[in-house]
């Protein structure tokens, strides 16, 4: 059926070239240069890594293709920063002068930051898209980044209030304003992502992982009359510099009790947690995927959660044989100079030592982006297909006007943008 579909031009495929190469060395660049820049270069480097993985992207048998410039991301984060400096001021100022509003600072500052941080993540995105091109047609995003922030920022009390409950109909809620308002020429993406696609992964996520911590955490608060004691840890009683320890009067106490077993649950759900994220990630990216249209073409996606655990584990097993050489090469270094060795060869030995902690973060980086980036795209992209392929003839260029670099720069000042994000 499969073989007849295609034959018809009914489906389509997505994928993406396996061999990629030329990323390792884009990558040492990038970080090398960021580095010596002080993070300056890092615009340029974005804009490298989203060219190298939108052209190895096909779609229909066509690349994407991606038109950012550097020079637009930095321009648009100093903008950014002058919008955000003052504010910041203004804050800390107040803080110092108004001695009794000096509590409500950092709250105020942690509102502001989320609620500016939700209005960038949708400006951001308007920027990748209209920075996209597919045979030639460019993608824009139109909308309202106010709308978006509100819809988020009421999704949030809904989902702080119902304990995490409502958090994936949040997600398809969101999912549907950013797809609902994504264009491909003069065309629009529509979206029917819901949370019920997702609640049944989310469900297990939350019923193993968090509910514990919930549970045991509100048990805690309850018996301290959700005012946690400030003596609930004191300094050790011989003096063992900044060591503390838990405060003697409350043993046997329902107190005690209860925090013990919220510590307990931590150690216990905190790696379930860890564990359980790639399988609801990739059951989310499967979803949301298959629920996105154009007309009459749609996609639909056979993601499998290995896909994104396999990845990890690579990475895992890569970065421990990575630091075993790392902490082999150290041990021989110092091994080899010894206690009695000279102020000369023990300058040598630190310096030597900040060389391989330097090559060591930036293997980590490296084997990072070749591994985990790199796998995670290349699992979402071959698990996805288009069905009626032949409706994407009818798509048709647009004259809009490319997004200004201001959109992302905002998202990538408040840190909330990122290089590359999985699916749309």
């Amino acid at each position: 059926m499969h073989a007849d579909d295609d034959r018809r031009g009914t489906r389509g495929f997505v994928a993406f070239d396996e061999g990629a190469k030329g990323l390792t060395g884009l990558v040492v660049k990038g970080l090398l240069l960021t580095a010596v820049t002080f993070t300056i270069y890092r615009f340029w480097y974005m804009t490298d890594l989203r060219r190298f993985f939108w052209s190895r992207t096909l779609i229909a048998g066509s690349p994407a293709e991606y038109l950012g410039r550097g020079k637009e991301l930095f321009l648009g984060f100093l903008v950014a920063l002058a919008i955000l400096v003052p504010v910041y001021l203004v804050l800390f100022i107040l803080g110092f002068a108004v001695p009794l509003f000096a509590p409500a600072v950092p709250i105020l500052s942690g509102v502001f930051l989320f609620l500016l941080g939700q209005y960038a993540v949708f400006r951001g995105r308007r920027y990748r898209a209209s920075r996209t091109r597919w045979r030639g047609i460019r993608l824009g995003q139109d909308g309202s980044a106010a709308a978006y922030l509100l819809r988020a920022t009421l999704w949030w009390l809904l989902t702080i209030l119902t304990l995490g409950l409502a958090f994936p109909f949040m997600r398809a809620s969101l999912e549907r304003y950013r797809i609902d308002h994504t264009l491909i020429g003069e065309s629009r993406l529509r979206s029917t992502a819901t949370g019920r696609s997702v609640l049944l992964p989310w469900l297990a996520f939350y019923g193993v992982g968090l509910l514990p911590i919930l549970a045991t955490g509100l048990a805690f608060l309850n018996n301290v009359d959700f005012s946690p004691p400030v003596d609930l840890f004191v300094p050790h009683p011989k003096g063992k510099g900044n060591a503390f320890i838990f405060n003697p009067r409350y043993a046997g106490t329902a107190v005690a009790t209860s925090f013990g077993w919220f510590m307990a649950t931590l150690g216990f759900a905190l790696p379930l947690i860890l564990l359980l994220i790639p399988f609801y990630r990739a059951r989310e990216t499967r979803a949301f995927l298959s629920a996105t249209h154009l007309g009459e073409a749609r996609l639909t996606s056979h993601l499998k959660a290995r896909s994104f655990y396999w990845p990890y584990f690579v990475y895992l097993v890569t970065v421990a044989c990575f630091s075993l050489v790392i902490g082999i090469l150290v041990a021989i270094v110092f091994g080899v100079i010894g206690p009695t060795a000279n102020p000369g060869q023990q300058s040598a030995a630190l310096f030597g030592g900040g060389l391989l902690y330097v090559a060591t973060v930036f293997g980590m980086a490296v084997i990072y982006t070749r591994v985990v980036m790199l796998g995670l795209w290349e699992a979402v992209a071959n698990a996805t297909r288009i069905e009626n392929v032949a409706a994407l003839e009818a798509i048709v260029a647009s004259s809009r006007t490319p997004a200004s670099g201001l959109n992302e720069g905002l998202a990538d000042a408040l840190d909330v943008g990122g290089a590359l994000e999985i699916g749309f």
